[in-house]
């Protein structure tokens, strides 16, 4: 295995030992479930220990996810566009007359 394919599959290793639980703290960290996590890859970090939400507590939070993820999509569709001007810009000033 050559030295690329081995950093390739440890990466794709480490991808697959991420948890899919997680949550979005207010201070704008990103926490996941540490179960099952060496102890000596976590220490150090901050950590986050939550409780589980009352419906009306989710019903809030699921608003603010889709206000937040509609708000994310909008810039990054916008700066998709501002992207594709620049590039067709940059194509017709190359262009020989």
């Amino acid at each position: 295995m050559s030295g690329e394919q081995r950093k390739a599959a440890e990466a794709e290793a480490e991808v697959k030992e991420l948890s899919t639980e997680l949550c979005l703290g207010s201070d704008g960290i990103i926490y996941v479930n540490a179960e099952g996590v060496a102890p000596e890859k976590i220490q150090g970090r901050k950590m986050f220990h939550g409780y589980a939400m009352t419906p009306e507590e989710q019903e809030i939070a699921v608003g603010e996810m889709h206000r937040l993820a509609f708000n994310i999509t909008v810039s990054v569709q916008d700066e998709i566009r501002r992207r594709s001007i620049r590039r067709r810009r940059s194509r017709s000033r190359k262009k020989p007359k």
